[in-house]
């Protein structure tokens, strides 16, 4: 019995330790998106029906698995693709980025001003 307190001593001394802290970076992550792009909705609204003069950025959810950071949703553009991959790479304890972000059927701010808001 003492033997198994122990290795569970052990084995929780490591994993606080040893393992990435996924709610930590995932929260880090949309802090950091939503100050470059601003709120970064709940729900999905197509950039088509916004219009041109919307906010690019209509939808990203972040997911966090043993530091791996997954974006998905939607966005204006490949620029602003790459942006929001590169901001997430750049929080503390990220591992790598699996950028799934969509572009917007029918619009492409790659075309006029991509600068983020």
């Amino acid at each position: 019995m003492p033997s198994s307190l122990v290795a569970l001593a052990l084995l929780g001394g490591c994993r606080s330790l040893g393992t990435v802290d996924d709610t930590a970076i995932t929260k880090g992550v949309k802090a950091k998106l939503a100050a470059v792009f601003g709120p970064i909705e709940d729900k999905q609204i197509r950039q088509f029906d916004r219009g041109a003069t919307g906010q690019t950025v209509a939808y990203i959810s972040v997911s966090s698995v043993n530091g791996v950071v997954t974006l998905t949703g939607e966005v204006g553009g490949k620029k602003t693709k790459a942006k929001a991959g590169e901001i997430a790479r750049k929080v503390e304890h990220v591992v790598s980025v699996n950028n799934q972000l969509a572009i917007a059927p029918g619009y492409s701010d790659d075309a006029v001003n991509d600068k983020p808001q």
